[in-house]
This record gives structure tokens, C-alpha cells and sequence, in this order.
């Protein structure tokens, strides 16, 4: 449910990450953390809220823990399908409903953030290497 990015052209700062053993998974961790960051910001600024003075959803945009599958490494930003939360609304709000249109906001800003994503994780990665 959450936007999807991917990044290409870091190989070479990849490689470099990969050669520092345990070093390279914080480092990957926290590039990875302030890539979505920078979709989480956006998306905020995209979602739909309210005027009344309440909590509003687009403040609590989360963005999950470092997860792995097939050894690609992940975050997560947005709604999540097991998404419970006060704010479980956004995933229809994000998709539609059969009685409601879409009016989308994460796609949008993942697609928005790209380029300052894959800027900020390189800053990151760099950092994180000494570079």
C-alpha cells in the first residue's frame, strides 16, 4: 500500500557500503530513514486535511522500520494495509473505495520526492563513508 521508489545509479557507493560489514547496515539503515523522510514531508504536504482544529492525518504520515525481503533492504511510508491506527482512513482516501474516487497523495509524492531522494541517501551514504 505504501509508495514504492526505486533508486538506481548508487552502485558505486553501494559497493563501498557493502564492503564495511555491520558499519554498512547502519549506514544503509539511516539512508534509507532519510529517503523516506523526504517522501513522508512531501506526502504531508499532499494529504488532504481538515479545517478543524483536531489531529489530522497528514501529520502522522509514518514511515516504518528497516525491513528486507529477497536482501533488499526497504521502508515503508504511508498507510499499510494492516493499518489500524486513528488515521486508518488514508489507504481509502489513497486508492478509492467502490462508492469513493481516489485522491491520491503518496504516489504522487513519491514520484515528486524522487530525485531529492535518491540526493539525500547519496548525502547519507557519503556521510556515513567519509566521503
Amino acid at each position: 500500500m505504501a509508495a514504492e521508489l526505486k533508486l538506481e545509479g548508487l552502485e558505486e557507493i553501494l559497493t563501498r557500503v557493502q564492503k564495511l560489514g555491520d558499519q554498512a547496515s547502519r549506514i544503509e539503515n539511516k539512508a534509507l530513514k532519510a529517503g523516506g523522510a523526504v517522501v513522508q514531508k512531501r506526502a504531508s504536504e499532499l494529504a488532504p486535511r481538515s479545517r478543524k482544529a483536531k489531529r489530522h492525518m497528514a501529520d502522522n504520515i509514518k514511515i516504518s522500520g528497516v525491513k528486507s525481503k529477497e536482501g533488499i533492504k526497504y521502508v515503508e511510508v504511508g498507510p499499510t494495509r494492516g493499518d489500524h491506527s486513528e488515521f486508518f482512513y488514508a489507504k481509502f482516501l489513497e486508492f478509492g473505495t467502490s462508492k469513493m474516487t481516489a485522491r491520491p497523495f503518496m504516489g504522487p509524492a513519491a514520484k515528486e520526492s524522487e530525485g531529492e531522494v535518491i540526493e539525500t541517501m547519496k548525502a547519507q551514504l557519503r556521510a556515513g563513508l567519509g566521503l
